[in-house]
């Protein structure tokens, strides 16, 4: 636990003895933002640490730097109509669907960021308007380090955290390993994850799974074992911003009840943390599962792999399989999942260009582009970065 004291937060109320708050709830106190751990009856938050943490998810500026909105400041409990926007710590939200004041961190199917103005690199507030991600695998002897990743890339994915004792995990928690040090990826690795943040304004996510590494989630204990484990490694790490289920290729039926229930629960620890997963494109299971996480607001994106299986790199099915999730989920809450390499079931740039062209003029708000893997991508000159993340962001 950080014990360090933050600024206040600005539009975030003081605390009050003897008011209820909910866990979750960010509150000033003494010149200093709070973060209820757990639901408490107005606990004082340097009395009770194990109820209160301190919380430096916004700034007491009340104009950051990048601009700040002239919208209202979201109340609980007020009817918001589609279209109205709104403040919330710091970022302004618009609502996707009406709502009788949800919140919008956590009530992801409800708010959207809005995209025309927000706090600056580094703030928070969710997702880019637009997102053009990659995977970052931890096994590459000599990976590019983070801040030197193009900056076309405005998502990174730390693949992969494993559960611990293998598929599908005997405790709950799961370890992530740094990638190798051969470029000094490993050595600045802390460093350089918060310079993306903070100074190039990109959000970092932690996949957890992979090949092989699925996990299940049979109990709430276990349940908070996870959550405990992966803010060990948000800790450890010194912050990021998302969590990516990555769990699917193990042949593991989903607990989605639970799995509901951690995702909102680390949107409740950390305001703005984005919950995502790359689906097998043609899974039904796969489909209900994501529907249901973004129905619950427990998912701000689901992105299909095209690529590594017969037939998934041809344009034809992308196109069809695309119109399919985006039926389903809605297109803001779908990107699409690309092998740019020389290999088999793996796309060309050359045939990726023209697909993103067509799934992003039958659905011009599609949520963006990701590419497996990154250091793939350096070795070939930056294809996908330089020729599809602009296409995704313009």
């Amino acid at each position: 636990m950080d014990q360090r004291e933050s600024a206040a937060c600005a539009g975030s109320p003081e605390w009050q003895e003897g008011h209820w708050y909910e866990a979750g709830a960010v509150v000033n106190y003494q010149g200093s933002a709070y973060i209820a751990e757990h639901g408490n009856p107005g606990y004082i938050p340097t009395v009770s640490t194990y109820f209160w943490e301190p919380y430096s998810g916004c700034s007491g500026d009340p104009g950051p730097t990048g601009g700040s909105c002239s919208y209202p400041q979201w109340q609980e409990g007020h009817w918001y109509n589609a279209g109205a926007v709104v403040n919330y710590q710091g970022s302004a939200y618009v609502a996707e669907h009406g709502n009788p004041g949800y919140i919008p961190t956590v009530s992801t199917y409800f708010w959207e960021p809005h995209p025309g103005c927000s706090g600056g690199p580094g703030a928070g507030g969710g997702l880019p308007a637009k997102v053009v991600a990659g995977y970052y695998p931890n096994w590459t002897p000599s990976p590019v380090r983070i801040r030197d990743i193009s900056s076309n890339y405005n998502l990174i994915y730390l693949f992969a955290a494993k559960p611990v004792g293998g598929s599908p995990g005997t405790t709950g928690a799961v370890y992530w390993t740094p990638p190798g040090d051969g470029r000094g990826a490993a050595t600045n690795l802390n460093a350089d994850i918060q310079y993306a943040r903070t100074n190039q304004g990109r959000k970092i996510i932690l996949s957890v799974g992979g090949a092989g590494a699925g996990m299940s989630f049979p109990t709430r204990a276990k349940s908070q074992t996870f959550v405990d484990s992966v803010v060990g490694i948000y800790n450890s790490l010194g912050g990021f911003d998302g969590l990516d289920w990555n769990t699917f290729e193990a042949d593991q039926d989903p607990d989605t009840g639970e799995m509901i229930w951690i995702s909102l629960e680390l949107k409740r620890r950390f305001p703005g943390f984005i919950i995502t997963a790359p689906p097998a494109p043609w899974n039904n299971r796969d489909k209900t599962f994501c529907k249901a996480m973004v129905d619950a607001g427990a998912m701000d994106y689901a992105a299909p792999q095209y690529y590594d299986g017969p037939g998934l790199d041809q344009q034809s099915y992308i196109v069809t399989s695309v119109n399919e999730w985006v039926s389903l989920l809605g297109p803001t809450h779908v990107v699409v999942g690309f092998g740019i390499w020389d290999q088999q079931n793996y796309m060309s740039i050359g045939e990726a260009v023209p697909t993103w062209n067509q799934v992003e003029s039958n659905h011009p708000t599609l949520r963006g582009a990701f590419d497996w893997q990154i250091h793939i991508d350096e070795s070939i000159g930056w294809q996908f970065a330089n020729q599809v993340g602009p296409l995704v962001k313009y």
